[in-house]
This record gives C-alpha cells, structure tokens and sequence, in this order.
C-alpha cells in the first residue's frame, strides 16, 4: 500500500511531463533464457521451495523462449519459471510484468520477495485479477536465478504480455505513457455517454440515442478497466476487471441494439433480437455467477470471446447488407463501429496468442466512434435548440403568467389566502421526515372557531367569511417565519411548528387563543373564540396524518370542557 501511495503522489508531478516529454526509458526486455518445469515444489521444514534451491543445472528444467504456456500442460495447472538475471548498473531496479495468469509467487536466493494471490496446502488458489505487476529486486541480484510459482486453472498458464527489468522511476513513467490516452478516451466517452443519453430524453428518436449511450458508456467501461493506472486510484484489481468485463460483455448488447433500430422491419430483425437478448443474458451471469461462487470472471472470457466474434461477423454482415438503406449518420457511425470492432477483434486474437503480444490501440477506435457521435449529437442539438429559441420566443410569458396563476389556484385558500390542504402537505410532509430522522422537536396545532355556525345563520356568510379572514390573520401576526398555517375546511385551522417542544407548543397556542378572543366585530355582540388541540411528535409517529388526528383529538377534548381553551394529549 505504501509504494501504491506513493505512486499516486508521483503521478501528479510526473503527468504533464509524460505528456509533453517522451521519456527516455532504461530497461532490459526478459524475452529470452527462461525455463520452465511443470508441477510444484515441495517445501522444507523452513517454507523454503527446493526447486528454487536447487542447483541451476537441473535436468527437470526446460527451456522456454517467454515464460508463457509452455508445451505439454496436460490438464495441469501448476508451473515453475526461472530465469538469471543479467548484470547491470541500476539504482532502484524492479521486474514490470504485464499480466499473470492466475497467480504468483517469486523466489530469490529461496526467499520470497513477491506474491499476488493466495496458494493453499495444493498450492492452488482463486483468480484474484489481472493487474499489472512490480517487483522490487535487491542491490546484488545481477547472476542469480528468480523463480515464479504459479498456478493457473484459465486457459493460459504463466507470465503473459511483456516482462521487463528496469528503474522503478522508469516503470512510473510507462505506466502513465500508456494510460494517458485510455483515461482521456474513457472520460471523453463518457462525456458523450450522458450527452447521447441527455438527447436520448429530447429528440425525437429516442431509443437510438438511448443505444448510442449504452454503447459509449460499455466502450468507456471497458477501455478505462484496461489502463495500467488505475491501480493507483484505488488498488482492487478484481473490481476494476469485473468493471472491464462488464463494459466489454455489454457492447454486443448495444451494437445489435443499434443495429436493430437500422434494420427496423427488415429480414434479419429476429435474429438481432436474439442476439441481444442472449448477451445481455451472459453480461448478467458474467457478474452474478462469480459473486455467487460458482465461476470466475476470468472463465468467462474464453467462451465470451468465441461468441463475440460469431455475433460481430454477424452484425456487420448485416450491416452492410443495409449500407446503402441508411442515411449518411448512419453511415457515418457503420464505418467507424467496424474500425473499432476491427480492433476489438485484433485484440481479442492477441489475448488468445494466435498473434504475437502487444498493445492494440483500442482507445483510437472508442475516439473515433466518440467523435462521430458528438459530431451527430451536436448537430441534432443545434438544431433543436433553434428550435426551442423560436418557441420560446412566443410562448415564454404566457408560460410564466399561467405558472403563477395555477401555484395560487393550487396552494392557497382563495378565501383567507393562506395554505390550503393540499399545500400544506406538499411543504408539512419533507419537515415530518426530517424531524423524524434527526429526532428533532415537532408540534400541530388544530384549530376550530366555536359556534361558528351561529355566525353565519345569525349574521349571514358575509360575516362567516370575516371572521375567518380575521382569524387567519391572528396567525400571520402570531407565527414565526418557520411555522405555517393551512384551512383544512369550514372553520378549522391547522397550524405546523418547527423545532417547538410541548411546553412552547402550548404556551404558542394560549397566546393564539388570547389573540382570537381579542377580536371584535362591529355592531355584532357575539364574541369570536376558538378551541385548539396540540399533539408533539413521538418516536412511534407514524406520519404527519397520526399527529393531526392526534391534535384532532386533543381539539375534541377541549370542546367536550367548555370550549375557548387549549388541550395538549
């Protein structure tokens, strides 16, 4: 973790000069002088192994050019390389290994200095990732013989890709040569990920957008999941390659998809389906099966990869049997998906040695789709945001005059112009919530005017709605910002209290009850009082309902005792 750590830091300074300045790299490529010898050790009373303490000469030990699927497996998954080291003049030297298949163990002098993955007593173990690999030699290597012990149950067995002495500082700059182009591709293709998704919810032909973004977001997935650096953002190789595959198993899945929306009523529609459905089946068990412990992600790409390669002969023979039956975008986004799937195969006959090893620039062809992509999404933007403009132009006020028309129609009582019940919901509903979850003090008031039937058969309901508007108004003058009322019909009130306790509770509703019977009609002897029930939140409230029909009951209490008073429960 600490040489992890500082990596990490050294990246930032290391960057911008890995970008502007090609370096100068001093390695030694170990592509020669191997041998191998199939089996495992067995190990003395100190858990040193005997092959690595074995005299060099052993006639068990068989010359290999790359320490890579040496002949004769037979079904056996445990291996042993050696190799003497060269002689040199070097200050921090380190071993770089492109990749391991499965897992490793190294020995120098009959000691380990390096290991990645775990052996058990059969020395065996589980597939742990693919990351790239440092290993850090002593001062005084130079003519001594390093070992590797490795266990493999995939289909390749052994050291794979490159392997290398070098300078540590010398690995930290390839590390970020090689990664610079895959993080900038990767980012920008998940920039146009969101933006096809952005137009996937405003243009017309949605769901080709929809599978334009899955496409770039696969293509991102799986170009990032392969850059070297990763490692130094967070060190969890089995993550970023269950990220990579899954990116990688999803892209058939959105190129029939796409291919699908092409050939729309055409003779080969059911067999695009097919095609889709049946990756995006094997994407789903990729990633579940290995979590549940019954494969390995790793077991999944050698089947993976025979598939695809049906599914993209396929596709682009389908594709360009409709070449001349799609527009020019169209057309546009067929040429640059057979680049990029041209590479996708180079790289998938590298992975399986049909080829010699090396680096298939798949970052260019995600570029070059990417920028067919923005090309096309930018020019359907412009073209709806002239769009939009025009409209906007005309309708702009008319929207924002009727906006304003139908938010007091909606929230206000029409009456008293305060909140009607629905508002008083809308806004009392997300304060519930967050006085339940962070245990905080919550009070409802309900308030009803007493006899206030009379009002209205003595007086007539022009002076019913006076005492209301009146009553309304105590409120305005009696709450804190923080508080509000609502008419939940007839003559009765309900009133919200943030952050008030019981005691404040009560102490808010007798100066509300004061300030009603304070109020006169002129020319009208009947006075204007109210009852007030008062229920606080408890930690077995339910909702915002339980404690109004508390408050409700409360209400009741005072007017079965001679109304004119406040009730806590």
């Amino acid at each position: 973790m600490t040489e992890y750590r500082l990596k990490g830091g050294l990246l930032f300074c290391l960057s911008l000069f890995t970008v502007s300045v090609q370096a100068h790299e001093s390695f030694l490529q170990l592509h020669g002088g191997w041998q191998y010898r199939w089996g495992d050790s067995p190990f003395d009373i100190q858990g040193r192994p005997e092959w690595a303490l074995q005299d060099i000469a052993n006639g068990a030990w068989q010359e290999i050019d790359f320490p890579s699927n040496p002949p004769g497996r037979d079904g056996r998954s445990n291996v042993w390389f050696r190799i003497v080291l060269p002689n040199g003049n070097w200050h921090d030297p380190v071993i770089y290994i492109y990749s391991v298949d499965l897992i490793v163990q190294v020995y120098l002098d009959g000691r380990k200095i390096y290991q990645y993955g775990y052996f058990d007593q059969n020395g065996q173990g589980r597939f742990e990732g693919w990351p790239w690999h440092m290993i850090q030699l002593p001062a005084d290597f130079a003519g001594k013989s390093l070992y590797f012990r490795v266990f493999s149950d995939y289909s390749d067995i052994g050291l794979w890709g490159e392997v290398k002495l070098m300078e540590r500082l010398d690995l930290i700059k390839l590390i970020l040569e090689h990664s610079v182009e895959q993080i900038i591709v990767s980012g920008f293709s998940l920039l146009i990920a969101g933006l096809a998704f952005v137009f996937a919810l405003l243009q017309a032909e949605r769901r080709s957008f929809f599978y334009l973004a899955l496409f770039a977001l696969a293509s991102a997935l799986m170009v990032f999941g392969q850059s070297q650096v990763k490692l130094w953002l967070f060190n969890a190789p089995l993550f970023w390659d269950h990220l990579a595959a899954t990116g990688y198993f999803l892209l058939p899945v959105a190129m029939a998809l796409l291919f699908g929306e092409w050939c729309a009523g055409s003779k080969y529609q059911t067999l695009i389906a097919l095609l889709w459905r049946f990756h995006l089946g094997y994407a789903i068990g990729a990633n579940v099966l290995p979590l549940l412990g019954y494969s390995a992600i790793s077991r999944m790409y050698f089947v993976f990869d025979g598939i695809f390669a049906i599914s993209l002969t396929l596709l682009f023979a389908v594709a360009f049997s409709r070449f001349r039956h799609v527009n020019n975008e169209q057309k546009f986004i067929i040429v640059t998906f057979a680049f990029f799937n041209l590479l996708l195969l180079l790289d998938m006959v590298v992975a399986h040695s049909i080829l010699a090893w090396q680096r298939i620039p798949l970052a260019w062809g995600l570029l070059s789709f990417s920028l067919a992509l923005i090309s096309i999404s930018l020019y359907h933007f412009v073209q709806t945001q002239t769009a939009l403009k025009r409209l906007n132009a005309t309708l702009e006020q008319k929207v924002k005059d009727r906006t304003r028309e139908l938010e007091l129609l909606a929230t206000r009582d029409p009456l008293t112009n305060i909140m009607n019940r629905r508002a008083f919901y809308q806004k009392g509903e997300p304060i519930f919530r967050a006085a339940m979850r962070y245990k905080r003090n919550l009070s409802v008031i309900v308030l009803d005017i007493d006899h206030f039937k009379h009002f209205n058969d003595a007086y007539g309901h022009a002076v019913g709605d006076q005492v209301l508007v009146m009553v309304a108004d105590c409120f305005r003058k009696n709450c804190r910002d923080s508080d509000f009322a609502a008419r939940f019909g007839g003559e009765e009130f309900v009133l919200l209290l943030e952050e008030a306790d019981s005691h404040s509770a009560v102490k808010f509703a007798e100066r509300l009850r004061i300030s009603v019977a304070e109020l006169r009609l002129p020319d009208i002897k009947q006075t204007i009082t109210a009852s007030l029930g008062i229920a606080c939140l408890k930690p077995e409230t339910q909702n915002l309902d339980e404690l109004i029909i508390r408050a409700d009951r409360a209400l009741y209490e005072a007017k079965h005792s001679g109304r004119n008073r406040c009730c806590y429960l």
